[in-house]
């Protein structure tokens, strides 16, 4: 459809005394201007309208359509003044007619209808206003996209622009191959890059204005479709409406899209398009632009398009400062500041680029008045022009920085910020000086560390240093949890927090959290299209934020700094504890602070170790156990002195899950080792190694440094001979002295260390140190791990166990176990293994008299007694037994019991059951012991028996 705005030199007056019908017949009650309107829509041609919208003394004013398919615009035109004049005698034209928009139409149609000159709706049908009915549906679906119009202008906008040389070359071709024929079409579609839609809106004009010039296209009316959300495809969008309705015309896909839709959503909405260019391609002239800068569907859809059109790619100028003055002197000259545009080149050098993009120039236009009207019509004062706005800070407090650089630690981390600061600072420069073209890097960041290692303070104040600074404008901290960003609703959750955040800093902790590839792909264009306004920092453990960095290639090319927040030292979680101490308006005794010390000590290494976050659950303990110490003297709170109420001392200071968990009561475990059977000089050993330790702990105490002694040890011995058992019980042991943090014991062999491919070895190893953190890591069979040929699997598995040995000596004792022989050889495979051996423990064999105590107690644990006669034949066979190799000790002790309750059980079978009582079911007899023979075997004959009778 073609719309046009005419005006006529005529009143109601004159109309009604040269009418040739009877306007009454028409409905005119009020004027005859309604008549005409109806009149005009009974008798006009097949898909043309006309409406008489207002009329102001000898001027009347209508609009008219016609389809631009089914006739010409001379034809519709004569046509319709053949009527007016045959009808009316109206044919004093007042102005030519004007192309408008339909949007331009609509209004006078309404306008129309608001003054009672046109009755009927259906003239919105034959003009094709698809969009009338559809505002007025309250049940209406979104368009997903805006739509726009606007007329060709008459004026060359681009006359003094600054424009690329493939620009001015395409508008020289047209105009030098203008359409002499009465045929009009286009040839080719465009494609319009730039980095702003002013500057590709004014491209749009200049380059219609000369196809309508050379007759290649039939309107001057351009649709523009922008801002088209992913999912458009789905619904009744009118796409094609806009389309039918502009034929002969310009359409305009802006493809920059909206982001955080569903990844399919992009792919079939770009096919979406695609397929409507295939079938609209000779009916209207298709111009598609994005923005350089964010180039949106363009990626999609334009590849594809060789496959129907010819596409001629435009692109938006660059040009050195005296043509950006002349060009935005041009600007000026077409303004209502016309008579101050000799104050371009002042104006200008307030940029200090060399070279600008037409982008540039319409932005400072747009800054153009505000400093005009400062300087020649208020004359207020002498500004300075910047793109900086930031908001204001308390300049009286201490400043970010200062207040980073007082935190306890953190001195790679501190180190870090200042590289990344200095950087981004001369990065903002170098943008200053070249503007657009220069791209700069983005400052997102990675906070890698432990719980408590001060990640969240430290963005909270990198925000404030980068608002100091100047690189961020506001200094807002935004912080958001993984788990909030995700799911349901996870696009607008993510926009919303990144405009909450804008000129300042988002931080998400355990960004692992993110889960949904929706969720990611959002994050990651929202950190891309925001770059400039918002600084992105992930947190969380170090080990899960590398999974998550592999979730996405997109992550690790948008996030160019990773920052390693390790665990504070004892002296530095010493320091905190006294800065927390004194921040709370407590005084801490010099012990209290020892033992604290000793406490960190012990548990800083252990796994998820929560550093400061650990300091202070010790101290909220410590106030509990200080109430609780206090309130044991007397029941009146009132009474206790102001220095006692707010004084720790060292009976305050325990763990702060200590007494929280189902646990052994202390002591238990050294009971137990005591009142093991033999083990004479293993218990000694064990004894003198628990001194030790303890002797250090003392020193500790005393402020005397006894430097950091190694506490692995050897068990040797044969089989049977309780090294695991004794090991176990030392590892609670060494807890309930303090010694350890947690008691943890972690059995492992060779298959638990030793990984199936080059390089998965030492991975292992260390995890197995990490999960034994605060215990005993016990390596059964050590040797095992000794291959036949040198540098294989297992050696990198020794290597590894050498290294972390060192670097857990504090909070991880290893223990391997063994035969004596084979032992040494294991020792001697690397040369740092004995330098890293405390304490060797040999474990003997049992002798005869021991291994009766351990049945008699093994009878004890199961509830039942043996005869002295079974005894005896025991004795018999441990004697016998013992003169073998690898016999199995306390192992063999077991097995033979085990024989005899299924010899005793087979036994009982054969009785009736009234006749078994309580004392046959617990009784181990002589004939339920297994026969031994000289040669080691369980049973007299190879054939296995499983009992005997008696």
């Amino acid at each position: 459809m073609r719309y046009y705005d005419i005006a006529f030199n005529t009143n109601a007056e004159k109309i009604e005394a040269d009418s040739r019908i009877n306007l009454k017949e028409y409905g005119w009650y009020r004027n005859p201007f309604s008549g005409i309107n109806a009149y005009m829509y009974q008798n006009m041609q097949s898909g043309s309208c006309f409406v008489i919208y207002r009329n102001d003394e000898n001027t009347v004013y209508s609009v008219f359509a016609f389809d631009e398919q089914k006739t010409s615009f001379n034809d519709a035109y004569d046509h319709l003044l053949g009527m007016l004049n045959d009808a009316f005698l109206i044919n004093k034209i007042k102005s030519d007619p004007q192309e408008i928009t339909m949007y331009q139409f609509t209004d006078c149609f309404q306008e129309g209808r608001r003054r009672d000159l046109t009755q009927t709706a259906k003239i919105a049908d034959i003009a094709g206003i698809w969009f009338y009915n559809y505002y007025n549906n309250t049940d209406k679906e979104s368009l997903r996209y805006e739509f726009d119009e606007f007329i060709i202008p008459d004026r060359d906008v681009m006359k003094q622009a600054i424009s690329d040389r493939s620009f001015i070359r395409e508008l020289t071709n047209i105009k030098e191959h203008r359409n002499m024929s009465d045929h009009k079409g286009n040839l080719v579609h465009y494609v319009i890059s730039a980095r702003s839609m002013e500057a590709s809106k004014d491209m749009i004009c200049a380059l219609t204005r000369e196809l309508y010039l050379s007759n290649r296209i039939n309107s001057r009316r351009i649709e523009m479709i922008k801002e088209i959300e992913p999912g458009v495809y789905k619904a009744n969008n009118h796409i094609e409406d806009i389309i039918e309705n502009n034929y002969g015309g310009v359409v305009v896909f802006d493809l920059t899209e909206k982001f955080g839709f569903d990844p399919v959503d992009y792919v079939m909405t770009s096919r979406y398009l695609e397929n409507l260019v295939k079938r609209y391609r000779n009916r209207c002239l298709f111009i598609f632009t994005y923005n350089m800068d964010r180039p949106g569907f363009s990626y999609q859809i334009l590849p594809n398009l060789v496959k129907y059109v010819i596409p001629v790619m435009l692109r938006e100028g660059r040009g050195s400062k005296p043509a950006a003055v002349k060009y935005l002197k041009s600007l000026i000259d077409g303004s209502e500041y016309a008579e101050y545009s000799d104050q371009a080149r002042e104006f200008m050098q307030l940029y200090p680029e060399s070279d600008f993009t037409q982008t540039d120039i319409l932005n400072a236009f747009d800054r153009f008045e505000s400093w005009c009207i400062n300087k020649n019509i208020m004359g207020a004062y002498n500004c300075e022009m910047t793109d900086e706005f930031m908001l204001d800070r308390d300049e009286s407090e201490i400043s970010s920085y200062d207040r980073l650089k007082n935190l306890v630690g953190l001195g790679a981390v501190k180190n870090q910020i200042d590289s990344i600061l200095a950087s981004d600072i001369v990065e903002k420069e170098r943008k200053r000086r070249k503007g657009n073209r220069y791209q700069s890097s983005c400052m997102h960041m990675i906070f890698g560390g432990n719980p408590g290692s001060a990640k969240t303070t430290v963005a909270k104040l990198f925000a404030g240093i980068a608002k100091e600074k100047g690189i961020l404008k506001s200094g807002a901290f935004v912080e958001k949890g993984g788990m909030d960003l995700d799911g349901l609703g996870c696009v607008c959750a993510i926009r919303e927090a990144f405009t909450a955040a804008k000129g300042g800093v988002l931080f998400i902790d355990e960004a692992y959290s993110l889960r949904s590839d929706v969720a990611v792909t959002t994050l990651i264009q929202e950190m891309e299209n925001k770059r400039d306004e918002v600084i992105v920092i992930l947190a969380g453990y170090n080990d899960r934020m590398q999974e998550f960095m592999k979730i996405n290639e997109g992550l690790k090319s948008r996030i160019p700094h990773w920052i390693d927040f390790p665990d504070y030292t004892t002296d530095e979680l010493t320091k905190i504890f006294r800065m927390m101490i004194d921040k709370r308006g407590f005084s801490v005794t010099e012990d209290a602070v020892r033992e604290a010390r000793y406490i960190f000590e012990r548990v800083r290494n252990t796994e998820n170790f929560g550093n400061g976050r650990y300091v202070r659950n010790l101290i909220d303990r410590a106030l509990q156990n200080q109430a609780v110490r206090l309130m044991a003297k007397g029941k009146d709170p009132e009474k206790i002195k102001k220095g006692a109420l707010y004084r720790i001392t060292k009976e305050d200071i325990c763990q702060p899950d200590e007494g929280l968990k189902e646990e052994r009561a202390p002591g238990t475990a050294r009971k137990e080792l005591d009142d093991m059977i033999g083990l004479g000089s293993v218990k000694e050993i064990i004894r003198k190694a628990i001194a030790h330790f303890k002797l250090r702990r003392m020193c500790m105490d005393k402020g005397i440094d006894r430097g950091k002694a190694s506490m692995h040890m050897v068990f040797t011995g044969n089989p049977g001979t309780a090294k695991t058992t004794v090991a176990r019980l030392f590892s609670e042991i060494m807890k309930d002295e303090k010694v350890l943090s947690t008691g943890t014991f972690v059995e492992v062999g060779r298959a638990d260390l030793v990984g199936d491919h080059v390089g998965s070895t030492a991975p292992i190893v260390k995890k197995k140190f990490k999960e034994a953190q605060g215990g005993v890591l016990f390596i059964d069979e050590a040797y095992s791990l000794c291959d036949s040929y040198s540098n294989g699997f297992g050696d990198e598995a020794i290597n590894t166990l050498v290294q972390e040995m060192e670097n857990h000596r504090d909070d991880v004792i290893v223990i391997f176990a063994g035969y004596p022989e084979p032992m040494k050889q294991f020792l001697d495979r690397n040369p740092g293994m004995h330098s890293r051996i405390a304490f060797q423990v040999e474990f003997d064999d049992y002798d005869t008299d021991e291994l009766c105590d351990i049945t008699k107690l093994m009878i004890r644990n199961r509830n039942m007694i043996i005869t002295d006669e079974a005894l005896d034949r025991l004795r018999s066979i441990y004697e016998l037994a013992r003169k073998e190799s690898d016999y199995g000790n306390g192992r063999f002790v077991r097995k033979m019991l085990e024989e005899a309750e299924m010899n005793l059980a087979e036994r009982l079978s054969k009785l009736d059951a009234d006749d078994i009582t309580t004392e046959l079911l617990t009784t181990i007899k002589e004939c339920d012991i297994p026969i031994y023979d000289s040669e080691g075997r369980s049973f007299a004959a190879g054939k296995m028996r499983i009992g005997f009778a008696c």
